[in-house]
């Protein structure tokens, strides 16, 4: 997953991988931040697993019951998934906004500081296209520091 970070924000705009981007971004951050700054990553996950849940049983379930024709009322499941899937995509976005700003920060960022992030990511493409150059600057100071003392 490290390969995400390392691309430069044209070749992700052209990828387009919202979800996978924004969990290499978060994980990635998570683990570097000191143990007592970390987050439980299940929830982050869980959030950007249950909009795919959803997506499959809306493939699977609901668009069969479309070929005769729409329904009358749609099923009853769907408002709750639905929820959910907004839910899970609200807490990703703001998961995956919040670590980099712990990490550049070094404490815990608030809301104030990483608002920007998160409104750039509802914004996608556009927005990753501007975050990611933060990011490789993040990832190449961290994970590469070998690699850029023998350039000089």
């Amino acid at each position: 997953m490290s390969f995400l970070l390392k691309l430069r924000h044209w070749e992700l705009f052209l990828m387009l991988v919202l979800f996978l981007w924004m969990y290499s971004v978060g994980a990635w951050c998570n683990r570097q931040l000191p143990e007592s700054r970390r987050r439980s990553p299940l929830p982050f996950v869980a959030g950007l697993v249950v909009p795919i849940v959803y997506l499959l049983m809306y493939i699977f379930l609901h668009v069969p019951l479309l070929e005769d024709g729409p329904p009358a009322k749609p099923p009853l499941w769907m408002l709750p998934m639905h929820m959910l899937s907004l839910l899970g995509i609200f807490f990703g976005l703001w998961y995956a906004a919040r670590q980099p700003k712990s990490l550049q920060q070094y404490e815990d960022a608030d809301f104030m500081i990483f608002s920007s992030t998160f409104f750039l990511l509802f914004i996608c493409p556009i927005g990753i296209w501007l975050i990611q150059p933060g990011v490789n600057e993040l990832y190449s100071r961290l994970e590469q520091p070998g690699e850029k003392a023998n350039e000089n």
